[in-house]
Parts: structure tokens; C-alpha cells; sequence
């Protein structure tokens, strides 16, 4: 689940760069929304994490950087014990935060390939992730997109929750909307 919600937090923070691309302001300023979906032994379950605020600039090479934080304690499914067993799953007492990093996105690029890398960081393992960018509006101060992308717990070395006879898929999607403005 939680894996979820930081791959919200990359692809809201590419969704930033991606809008801010084409100003020619020194940064940009929004917000992000982002869901989670997961399946289980018993049955398939959603949650969120946001909204988180985010703020992009503008490196000497023209390119967007961002840092992206999700707090684990902010990651809700509607169902306190799953949330818990969510949070332990996290270690949320030693690693209260899921990071996003984008250093030099090229908002041109990704618009037309679709495709938005990044690093995302949960606890100590950190790994290159591609969300998939769709539904890009942009007007002259603004822009706004949606990002999305699979991941698997077991690649950051997570151990899906499992209690009973229930156990979570290691398969997490992640769905992220993004809106920016010009600073």
C-alpha cells in the first residue's frame, strides 16, 4: 500500500516539473493528490496521501528539480488496523517518509514520451521509477496532469502485510493529479 503513496508523491512532484516546463519563471508552486491501489487475499482496497504541497525550480541547465515528501502517517485506507500493519510494514517509527527526487526533467520530453522518471526513496532503498504522465493541461501560469505506476513492494524490500489467512499483493498502483502555478 504504502508503496503507493510514495510513487504518488514522485509523480506529483514530475507532474510539477513536467507543468512548469515551458514558463520562464523561476519556479512553480501546487499540489498534489495521490492514491494507492492494492489487492489482498480477501479483497482489493484503495487509500491517499495528500494533498502535498510541492515547489519546483529551475537548475542552470534549464532543467526542473523537485524533492517530494509523503509522510507515512498522512497514507490512509479507510481501515485503522490495515492502516497499522501499513505503517509497520513502513517502519514509520525509524522512516516517517517516503521521498520522490526529480533533478533535470525536461517538461518538452516527458509531455511528448509520456514517460516521467524518478527516484523514489522508502526507508533505506531508493530506485529509479518511470510514471506513466496522461491528461497534461497547460495555460500560461498554469498546468495540471495525471501520473501513474506499478510498483512492487518486494523491489524496496517490504514485506507485504499479512495477518491470518489475509495477505496483501506485492503489486501496488499509484495514481497521482498535479496541479502547478507559476511563482
Amino acid at each position: 500500500m504504502p508503496t503507493r503513496s510514495s510513487t504518488g508523491f514522485a509523480l506529483l512532484l514530475c507532474a510539477l516539473l513536467a507543468a512548469a516546463g515551458s514558463a520562464r519563471a523561476q519556479g512553480a508552486r501546487g499540489a498534489l493528490d495521490v492514491s494507492f491501489a492494492a489487492t489482498s487475499t480477501l479483497h482489493d482496497f484503495e487509500g491517499t496521501a495528500g494533498p502535498v504541497r510541492v515547489s519546483i525550480s529551475q537548475d542552470a541547465t534549464r532543467g526542473w528539480s523537485a524533492d517530494v515528501t509523503i509522510p507515512v502517517a498522512q497514507m490512509k485506507t479507510g481501515n485503522g488496523w490495515r492502516d497499522e500493519n501499513m505503517r509497520s510494514m513502513f517502519d514509520a517509527a525509524h522512516h516517517p517518509q517516503i521521498r520522490g527526487r526529480f533533478r533535470g526533467v525536461d517538461p518538452e520530453r516527458v509531455r511528448s514520451s509520456g514517460k516521467l522518471p524518478f527516484m523514489l526513496q522508502i526507508r533505506d532503498v531508493e530506485r529509479p521509477v518511470e510514471a506513466r504522465v496522461t491528461h497534461w493541461q497547460q495555460g500560461e501560469r498554469q498546468a495540471e496532469f495525471d501520473a501513474e505506476f506499478d510498483l512492487s513492494l518486494e523491489a524496496f524490500r517490504l514485506e507485504a502485510p499479512r495477518t491470518f489467512f489475509v495477505s496483501v499483493g506485492d503489486t501496488v498502483h499509484v495514481s497521482v493529479h498535479l496541479k502547478l502555478e507559476r511563482t
